[in-house]
C-alpha cells in the first residue's frame, strides 16, 4: 500500500508529483495515483495528513489504489491492432481516440500506461508483437542473394548461372523472387516492375542495399541515387531511403527472406532441369506462391492471408501503364536550335541555344530537359543517319531574330566563293522550311575551301550541280577527292538551266 499519509504531507507543502516521486523512491505514476485517489475521496491534503495509519486503511482499503478492471471500459484490442498497422497510427494516438469515445459514452478509461499493457500483452498472445515496429503498406526491402539459381542451355549443355532477385513487405513477410541473368540496370529495373505488379500496388518507403546500380554515393552527409533508379522511384511514387552502409539491420527483414529462400525454394529447384530462364521464373513464382501461404509458426494465418486482410489496402495503386526505362545523357543545343543524338537531331527551343540539356532517353522516345523542366520532347529517328525532328515553334520567328549563324549569313559567304556554291548553298537553304536543319550541311561545305581552296570548291559545285538538282555535302566531297573538279570544262553541260549574275545581287 502507498504511503498516502506521507505523500499527501508533501503534497500539502506544494512538491510537485514529480519530486515527491524522487523523494520517497517511488514511481510517479504511483504517485499520479495516489493523488487522484485523494482528490475523489473528497479530503484534502492538510486533513489527511492528521489522520493516523489506521484511520488511513479504512478511507484508502488494501490494494484500493485503482478500481478493479471490470470498472473500466475494455476496448477491441483485435480491431485496434488493424488501426495500428496503418501508416501514421500510433499507440499515442488510439489512447486518445479510445479516451475520447470513453467519455462521450460515459465510460471509464484506462490510464494510458495501463493501455498500453494491455494492448502489448494481446499483441504478443495473438503473435503480432512486431506489429509496432512495422507499418502495412509503408515499406519494401529489395536485395540480391547470394546463391545463384543455373539452368541448362540446350544446345551446349552447360550450366548457366543467373542472380535472384528478392523483395519482401516487412509487415506481412509477402515475398516476391525474380532471377535475371545479369545485375545490370535493365534487369534491375525490370524486377522492381514485376515486384510491384506481383504485390499489386506500391509502399510508400523502397530500400535497396548499397549497391552500384541503383545508389551512386551513400555517405553521412549525402546520397546521391542512379538517375534511372530515381526516375523508376518518382514515376511509382516511392521514396528510395537505401540501408546504412554496413548495417544489414536496415534490411532486416530481406535479409531473412533471402535466408528462407535460398533453403525453402531454390533449394528445392536444385534437382529440377530448366532449359531457359523463363522455365525457371515460371516454376519460380509457383514456389514462392507456395512459401507466402505457408503457415505462421508462432501466430495465426498466412504471409499471403495478412496481405490480403489487412496489407493490401494499404499499397497505393499503380500507375495505368508500366514504367519504361530511361537513359539519360547530356548534350549542348547547337547553334541550329537542335541536340545531336546518334547522328540525328532533335530540336530545342532556340533560346537554349549554348546551354547544356540532359536527354531522357526511352525505347521510342526523346525528352529534352534543362532543371528537370521538359523543354520538348520526339519520337525516336529509327535507320537513319542525318534526320532532323523539328517542332517549328522551337525555331525563332526570323532567321536572324537569334543568334549570330542563320541563312543570311550563310548566303553571303557563299556569295563570297562564286556562284556555283551560292547556287548550292541555295538549294539547300530551299528545299525546306526549316533552315536551322542545314546549318551543319551548309558549314560543312563552306569548310572545304579551307582545305581545297575557293577556286576548287567553286568549280567542284558547278560540277555536282551539271548531275544533281540538289548536291550534297558528301557528293562535293567526293568530286574534291577524285579531283573530278581539275577537267571541269568552262562550258556549263548543255541543257543544264545556270542562273544569270544579276540574280545573285542581295
Amino acid at each position: 500500500m502507498p504511503n498516502y499519509k506521507e505523500i499527501a504531507r508533501l503534497k500539502a507543502t506544494g512538491q510537485s508529483n514529480r519530486s515527491i516521486a524522487e523523494a520517497l523512491g517511488i514511481s510517479r505514476n504511483t504517485v499520479n495515483q495516489v493523488v487522484t485517489r485523494i482528490e475523489e475521496s473528497g479530503l484534502d491534503f492538510e486533513d489527511l495528513s492528521r489522520l493516523t495509519e489506521a484511520e488511513i486503511s479504512v478511507v484508502f482499503p488494501v490494494n484500493s489504489g485503482r478500481k478493479p478492471d471490470g470498472e473500466y471500459f475494455m476496448p477491441d484490442f483485435e480491431e485496434l491492432k488493424k488501426e495500428l498497422a496503418k501508416p501514421g497510427v500510433t499507440l499515442q494516438l488510439l489512447w486518445e481516440e479510445y479516451s475520447d469515445r470513453c467519455r462521450l459514452s460515459g465510460r471509464r478509461p484506462y490510464q494510458k500506461t495501463q493501455f498500453k499493457k494491455h494492448f502489448n500483452d494481446h499483441l504478443k498472445k495473438t503473435g503480432f508483437k512486431d506489429i509496432i515496429q512495422h507499418k502495412a503498406g509503408e515499406q519494401i526491402e529489395v536485395d540480391w542473394a547470394g546463391v545463384r539459381p543455373c539452368w541448362q542451355d540446350p544446345d551446349s549443355g552447360e550450366k548457366v548461372y543467373g542472380w535472384l532477385f528478392a523483395a519482401v513487405l516487412p509487415f506481412s513477410g509477402l515475398g516476391f523472387a525474380w532471377v535475371t541473368s545479369d545485375m545490370k540496370m535493365p534487369n534491375w529495373i525490370q524486377c522492381h516492375i514485376k515486384m510491384y505488379e506481383f504485390f499489386g500496388g506500391v509502399t510508400t518507403i523502397l530500400t535497396p542495399d548499397n549497391l552500384k546500380t541503383g545508389i551512386t554515393k551513400h555517405t553521412r552527409d549525402e546520397i546521391v541515387i542512379n538517375s534511372t533508379y530515381q526516375d523508376m522511384a518518382e514515376y511509382y511514387g516511392t521514396v528510395v531511403i537505401p540501408a546504412r552502409v554496413r548495417t544489414p539491420r536496415d534490411k532486416s527483414q530481406v535479409e531473412n527472406l533471402v535466408y528462407q529462400f535460398e533453403k525453402d525454394v531454390i533449394g528445392r529447384l536444385r534437382n529440377c532441369q530448366f532449359f531457359s530462364i523463363e522455365e525457371y521464373n515460371d516454376q519460380l513464382i509457383k514456389e514462392v506462391e507456395r512459401f507466402n501461404n505457408k503457415p505462421f509458426q508462432k501466430k495465426p494465418g498466412t504471409r499471403r492471408t495478412l496481405f490480403n486482410e489487412v496489407e493490401k489496402a494499404a499499397l497505393r495503386p499503380l500507375p495505368m501503364k508500366r514504367y519504361e526505362m530511361a537513359e539519360y545523357k547530356a548534350a549542348v543545343v547547337q547553334a541550329n536550335s537542335h541536340i545531336a543524338y546518334q547522328k540525328n537531331y532533335y530540336s530545342v527551343p532556340y533560346q537554349y541555344i549554348g546551354k547544356e540539356v540532359t536527354l531522357k532517353i526511352t525505347s521510342h522516345r526523346i525528352a529534352i530537359l534543362y532543371n528537370k523542366e521538359v523543354l520538348s520532347e520526339h519520337e525516336q529517328l529509327w535507320n537513319k543517319i542525318g534526320a532532323y525532328s523539328t517542332i517549328p515553334t522551337d525555331m525563332p520567328l526570323q532567321s536572324n531574330a537569334y543568334g549570330e549563324w542563320n541563312s543570311t549569313r550563310y548566303l553571303n559567304w557563299a556569295k563570297n566563293k562564286g556562284p556555283n556554291v551560292y547556287e548550292v548553298v541555295y538549294r539547300i537553304f530551299a528545299s525546306s522550311c526549316v533552315e536551322q536543319q542545314h546549318y551543319r550541311t551548309v558549314h560543312s561545305i563552306l569548310k572545304l575551301a579551307s582545305s581545297y581552296s575557293d577556286q576548287r570548291l567553286e568549280n567542284a559545285c558547278k560540277t555536282a550541280l551539271g548531275f544533281m538538282e540538289r548536291p550534297r555535302y558528301r557528293d562535293i566531297k567526293h568530286i574534291l577527292e577524285t579531283e573530278q573538279d581539275l577537267c571541269q570544262q568552262e562550258e556549263p553541260p548543255k541543257g543544264k538551266y545556270t542562273r544569270g549574275g544579276d540574280y545573285f545581287e542581295l
